[in-house]
């Protein structure tokens, strides 16, 4: 009896208990090089700036009855800025500011200004009594050009009549604080003269590294991203760093199309990235099926075992691209062979 139930027990348990099976040594994790791309940026925000570089300074005494230029509107030699008592308000280069009437017998560097202009639009030939002296020539020449716009021609240029900016053409935009119906004394600024080109920056979140001039960046411009460098660095009203940005050959972001920046900082905003590790291309890996042996040499191993000596030429994003080994070519990612 007892033999008996034994053998049945054996029984048994060849019936409920799965056979064992023999299994294969664990094969390594592999993977395939790939041709890729690896970098590492920060995102910025870019703000585009208009700085001002003198002011339109009107000598009109009246009413500023319109505004003739919109903001950001490039102006040339004789353009109509505004009007004061409905009277048109031009604006011709010169480095002296209007100050006083100039009429027959006046004689000074402003007189040289107007006459200038006056010769430029093949008004005046010959000042006359040479430039700088308001004679009987430019009396002609001046009352031909307000038939021009329209008003008396008395031959009298009114304080208010221009305002001399140093250089045309310029870009310019109406001044913050004054609006048509505003009443204007001599010396109110009317219209902003602005720089040749906007600058552009991006101020970094509290605690952020601080690149170094020269450091490589992008802004996302009109379609396409456009190469840059931190071109210096400075520290705002309220502690903040602010890098400034240009084309590595110094020349503004924008380029030659400026025109197209808006001169409300609030509708200037781009997308930008701070450049911690330049794009490279290549034979591509995980980071992790890279090795360095004792002295310092970088290899990988293939899926045979085989040690294949590489060198890392980028790394980001948790990527490698390698020179030493094909596209293609399967290596290990989990080493487990000395």
């Amino acid at each position: 009896m007892l033999v008996a139930a034994a053998a049945a027990f054996v029984l048994g348990r060849a019936t409920f208990v799965p056979p064992q099976v023999a299994t294969a040594a664990d094969e390594p994790l592999t993977t395939t090089v790939t041709e890729g791309t690896v970098g590492r940026s920060l995102p910025l925000t870019v703000v585009a700036r208009w700085d001002t570089a003198g002011a339109g300074v009107s000598a009109a005494d009246g009413t500023l009855t319109s505004v003739a230029v919109s903001d950001g509107a490039v102006v040339a030699a004789g353009d109509v800025l505004f009007t004061v008592d409905l009277r048109p308000v031009t604006v011709l280069p010169g480095a002296v500011p209007s100050f006083r009437d100039l009429t027959a017998g006046a004689v000074g560097d402003d007189v040289a200004q107007l006459q200038r202009f006056l010769t430029a639009t093949d008004r005046l030939v010959d000042p006359g009594r040479g430039l700088g002296t308001f004679g009987a020539a430019t009396t002609t020449a001046v009352r031909a050009w307000q038939r021009d716009l329209g008003i008396t021609p008395d031959g009298t240029v009114r304080a208010g009549d221009v305002v001399f900016v140093p250089e045309l053409p310029a870009r310019v935009r109406a001044a913050t604080d004054v609006e048509v119906g505003d009443r204007l004394s001599p010396g109110t600024p009317v219209v902003e003269v602005l720089a040749a080109a906007p600058g552009f920056s991006a101020t970094l979140a509290d605690g952020a590294d601080v690149p170094p001039p020269g450091a490589a960046a992008a802004v996302g411009y009109e379609g396409a991203e456009v190469d840059v460098v931190v071109a210096d660095v400075t520290t705002d009203t309220n502690g903040y760093t602010v890098l400034h940005l240009a084309r590595p050959d110094g020349a503004a972001v924008c380029g030659e199309t400026c025109g197209s920046v808006p001169t409300d900082p609030g509708s200037a905003v781009y997308t930008g990235r701070q450049v911690l590790v330049p794009e490279t291309s290549g034979p591509t890996v995980p980071l992790a099926a890279v090795r360095t042996d004792p002295e310092g040499a970088t290899y990988v191993r293939a899926r045979d075992g085989v040690r294949v000596p590489v060198r890392v030429v980028a790394q980001g994003g948790g990527r490698a691209v390698l020179e030493g080994v094909e596209v293609g070519t399967v290596v290990q990612v989990a080493e487990d062979v000395p």
